[in-house]
């Protein structure tokens, strides 16, 4: 048997900003304007809604209990973790509800950041978010931003490790990741990597994929 690890590039929604969201608003209004604001917020909740569709199939394909949960932004997993989840459910994050649905259906939360690392890049940005001009912003975003390019790195190698460590043979894991994310290339080259790509077939197709036959043409991206 393998270990098999499907990759899902998402798209933070504001109500994961946490006490920086009306911040972060205000920011995004002054920048874009509120129609565009309001039509980035129509199409991330379609992403929500369609990735939240494709969960319920994987969860109708296979055993739930061989699902181990991975999600950035989360420094503990078990029952800690998934009351957190659910917590974060319950205020109407989507990314939260959908993980929910798979503890809900056996699945595993795994510790999958740095609580270091969450931390430092959380002050920079907290820092950049509450200046009081533009200006000290653009400042503080310039003298920051080497930083918070190496803690990206530093975080991918860790939730790299972190999956490394915990994910077994016969498990599926599925790594939740914002899209600015490079976790791929830091993967274990014995797992069997899946980009999820969004279609639904591919996926489905893959979940059932034994990876010693490769003649099926699924996308399954190797790491060399």
């Amino acid at each position: 048997m393998t270990r098999k690890l499907m990759l899902i590039p998402i798209v933070h929604s504001e109500k994961e900003m946490g006490s920086l969201k009306s911040d972060i608003s205000e920011m995004i209004d002054r920048k874009f304007g509120k129609e565009k604001r309001d039509q980035h917020r129509k199409d991330v909740a379609l992403f929500w809604d369609n990735l939240r569709s494709i969960i319920g199939t994987v969860l109708a394909t296979i055993d739930g209990s061989t699902i181990r949960v991975y999600q950035d932004g989360i420094p503990i997993g078990g029952e800690i973790g998934a009351k957190l989840v659910a917590m974060g459910a319950k205020d109407g994050i989507p990314n939260h509800q959908i993980v929910l649905s798979i503890i809900e259906q056996g699945g595993v939360l795994e510790k999958t950041e740095s609580p270091a690392l969450l931390k430092e890049e959380y002050e920079i940005i907290k820092a950049i978010v509450n200046a009081k001009t533009d200006a000290e912003r653009e400042a503080l975003s310039e003298k920051h931003k080497n930083r918070l390019y190496e803690l990206t790195i530093e975080r991918d190698r860790y939730i790299a490790q972190r999956i490394g460590e915990s994910l077994k043979d016969g498990q599926y894991g599925m790594l939740f990741i914002g899209a600015t994310h490079d976790v791929a290339q830091y993967i274990d080259k014995d797992i069997d990597l899946f980009i999820c790509n969004f279609i639904l077939d591919d996926i489905i197709a893959w979940l059932k994929k034994d990876r010693s036959d490769n003649r099926d043409g699924v996308p399954v991206k190797k790491i060399a």
